[in-house]
């Protein structure tokens, strides 16, 4: 039985980074504003709204694109939404829930969001500074006084840890002593003081999943119930999410697929990382669902509030000039911002992609981290602007 590694890793990052880069001018180039069409597009019916036109646009080549990526082999469920400035939400899943199970998936599949679990964590700990019971700039020597830290991590503070500048590693983690946890927070507890003593020299990024891990024992310390309780009532229902932790285990939702392609039963216990590791990458959610926190996002980087934070609390949580904040990575692509991140368990593959001045949302999901997935993903982003 295969021991799944940790959500993300630096090489996940960085070829993440590297494709985003390239491939985001292109992806801008056609997810613009629902006037913005192609010269030679037909004009719509006078009984058809832009937003109607342009929902029906994307709807076609969502449909289009994950029909194709089940076809040609690359995964054995494929799904994608999109949000525009209208905030219509369209989604498309194909595919079935295995290379050996032909169950097909509907449109409220459930995939694996690994890393992009980590944004939620952080909306979760905004919450708490937008009560007045959290300061994202406290030291840590404050937050974990048992630890008796010393300088320069003493100083370290919680946004650092969220912008991944922390000096934390995840080079102590040990994944089979967290899969045997019953105390589940204990164990994350225990795992992020210990990290905290071995913490090498902050202010440069490395990304940790620990340090997220931290984040969610924040979080717990405050909330005084598990993270899972906490980003349930604090983030996901004021959102209408209907959102699980660890693998999806519904009749009609994917299965996550081994180094050899089955399916992994979401009963094995190494379908998914340790619990200890859930603030950092073990959420999974339908597509619509996890388009609803993607847009929360993206309207707090506009400046603007949502149903779970208001434009003060969101500001504070995803300002600055930083280029990793929060759980999102920034890139500028002539001009244009965008904030996107990776997840995967080794199982499944997720990217989202928050487009600013555009106002709009692009997310993939697959139930692989196959290369070839991940290569579907890149080119995607890539043809965008090709749709229609």
């Amino acid at each position: 039985m295969a021991r799944v590694a940790p959500p993300c890793d630096d090489h996940v990052m960085t070829r993440r980074h590297l494709s985003l880069l390239l491939l985001a001018p292109l992806l801008l180039a056609g997810c613009g504003s629902p006037d913005r069409g192609p010269a030679t597009s037909p004009s719509p019916e006078p009984s058809t709204s832009a937003s109607e036109t342009e929902a029906a646009d994307w709807q076609t080549w969502l449909d289009e694109h994950a029909t194709a990526a089940v076809a040609d082999g690359v995964a054995p469920g494929f799904a994608m939404a999109h949000v525009g400035p209208d905030r219509d939400v369209t989604v498309a899943v194909a595919g079935q829930r295995s290379r050996q199970d032909a169950t097909p998936l509907g449109p409220d599949a459930a995939f694996h969001l690994g890393s992009d679990t980590k944004a939620m964590t952080a909306v979760l700990l905004a919450t708490y500074v937008q009560d007045g019971v959290l300061d994202l700039d406290a030291p840590l020597s404050e937050l974990f006084p048992e630890a008796a830290l010393v300088e320069p991590t003493a100083s370290v503070t919680l946004r650092d840890v969220l912008g991944h500048r922390a000096g934390l590693s995840d080079d102590g983690l040990d994944l089979l002593a967290l899969h045997a946890a019953t105390d589940v927070p204990a164990a994350r507890a225990d795992a992020v003081v210990d990290a905290l003593r071995a913490a090498g020299e902050p202010g440069t990024f490395a990304y940790a999943n620990v340090g997220y891990m931290l984040a969610g024992a924040v979080a717990e310390r405050i909330g005084g119930a598990p993270w899972e309780e906490l980003l349930t009532d604090r983030v996901f229902e004021p959102l209408g999410m209907e959102c699980g932790f660890g693998a999806p285990a519904g009749p009609g939702d994917p299965l996550g697929s081994g180094p050899d392609g089955a399916g992994v039963a979401a009963d094995d216990p190494y379908s998914d990382n340790p619990a200890a590791l859930g603030p950092a990458g073990t959420v999974h959610c339908p597509m619509a669902d996890w388009a609803a926190f993607a847009t929360a996002v993206l309207d707090g980087f506009r400046g603007e509030g949502s149903p779970v934070l208001g434009a003060d609390a969101a500001a504070d949580l995803l300002g600055g000039d930083e280029d990793y904040v929060a759980g999102w990575s920034r890139f500028d692509a002539d001009g244009q911002t965008v904030w996107a991140h990776d997840g995967s368990n080794t199982l499944w593959y997720a990217r989202a992609v928050l487009l600013v001045e555009e106002d709009e949302v692009l997310l993939l999901a697959a139930n692989t981290a196959d290369e070839a997935a991940v290569t579907r993903m890149d080119e995607l982003l890539s043809t965008s602007g090709e749709r229609g």
